[in-house]
């Protein structure tokens, strides 16, 4: 009879990566509450214990794996956003990467964190993180636009407040299919422009060649 070929043992900081980016599908497909021993476990081919083996907190390992892609999503915003010299194009841009449809996976992970993070300290811990890179990110695109003469703020910080405050209003809003996207991304376009002093028109998504 043929046999099973023989997998390849697995050394601990490859066992390690693999747990990681498994934590990460599972999160992914089926959201934070799903990243659990076994899902895990199943997600990669593995024992429950072979997980806890390697990262015996669960909680440690749901922080950690939201933080991962969170703290990735923003650095790909970040790049897609400097790519661009003018502040009023890099607002634009980032208001559009923001509402991108491809991002509402990463979208309902913000929810699940916000919930889960009641209970889990370090799950609560890095999503307060990662929200200040965002401000931070927002906050610097107004700052810019401010000292070019081209945006009107007294406060660039509270703008970026109300940037974010807005965004995750209407993520919410989505998940329970409140309000066409559309009209959600039409109410984060249109307060953020006139917090700033712009036409709303200024901050329509760019083409497919901006």
């Amino acid at each position: 009879m043929p046999t099973s070929p023989t997998r390849r043992r697995l050394g601990p900081a490859e066992r390690e990566a693999q747990i990681t980016a498994g934590a990460a599908a599972v999160a992914r497909a089926d959201g934070l509450a799903a990243v659990t021993l076994r899902g895990v476990a199943a997600a990669v081919d593995v024992a429950p214990s072979l997980v806890a083996h390697y990262r015996p907190s669960m909680d440690v390992l749901v922080g950690d794996t939201f933080r991962t892609i969170a703290e990735a999503e923003v650095a790909e915003v970040r790049r897609l956003v400097e790519r661009d010299a003018e502040p009023v194009a890099r607002l634009s841009v980032l208001l559009a990467a923001i509402a991108d449809p491809a991002r509402d996976d990463v979208a309902v992970l913000w929810a699940d964190a916000w919930s889960l993070g009641r209970t889990n300290d370090v799950l609560a811990a890095a999503a307060r993180d990662v929200m200040d890179d965002w401000q931070r990110l927002a906050t610097g695109v107004v700052a810019d636009g401010v000292d070019a003469g081209v945006m009107s703020s007294e406060d660039p910080a509270a703008v970026g407040r109300l940037l974010f405050a807005l965004v995750d209003a209407t993520n919410g809003y989505a998940l329970v299919d409140y309000l066409d996207r559309p009209t959600r991304e039409g109410l984060v376009r249109d307060t953020i422009a006139r917090a700033v002093g712009l036409d709303p028109r200024a901050l329509d998504a760019p083409g497919p060649d901006a």
